[in-house]
């Protein structure tokens, strides 16, 4: 075999001959990084910075928990007699928030829906905690879901009287 390719290239001028090694040591090794390692240190780099994003997440997520402990309990005296569906809507005309609910919908079970397309993240936070100790309702359903635009989310509630 390796007597083949040494006949093969006696055979060559000797220009041919640097011109093959120039290919075989310069451009082989050039197309191998840039169609094979090029692409996976950018897959490593995005990856490297979702992993970033996450843990910023959690860490923002931690903090918030931490917060959320050293406050102190909320003192109630049992139950709270639930608002209903016009006070609920009232307290979302006073914070602002009517026209972005894209649902409001009274449950069988004398539970609420509410579903929002896109709202300011600060808007629904401050509107929940201003009204969640006295409006008579437990949330058991709470998800948001981060949108393309900065401080926007999608957001769906489910209530429930208390008790």
């Amino acid at each position: 075999m390796s007597a083949r390719l040494i006949d093969l290239l006696l055979k060559l001028a000797p220009r041919e001959r640097w011109l093959l090694a120039l290919l075989v040591l310069v451009a082989l090794p050039a197309a191998l990084g840039f169609g094979w390692l090029l692409p996976l240190s950018e897959r490593r780099a995005a990856v490297e910075v979702a992993l970033q994003e996450a843990r910023a997440v959690t860490g923002w997520v931690s903090a918030r928990a931490a917060d959320q402990a050293l406050l102190a309990p909320a003192q109630s005296s049992g139950p709270s007699e639930p608002i209903g569906l016009s006070g609920l809507e009232q307290s979302l005309i006073s914070a602002r928030l009517r026209p972005l609910l894209s649902e409001l919908a009274n449950g069988s079970d004398g539970g609420i829906a509410l579903r929002f397309d896109a709202v300011p993240f600060g808007d629904l936070v401050r509107w929940l905690s201003a009204s969640d100790p006295g409006w008579g309702y437990d949330i058991v359903d709470f998800r948001l879901l981060r949108s393309d635009d900065p401080g926007i989310v999608s957001a769906e509630l489910r209530l429930v009287p208390q008790g």
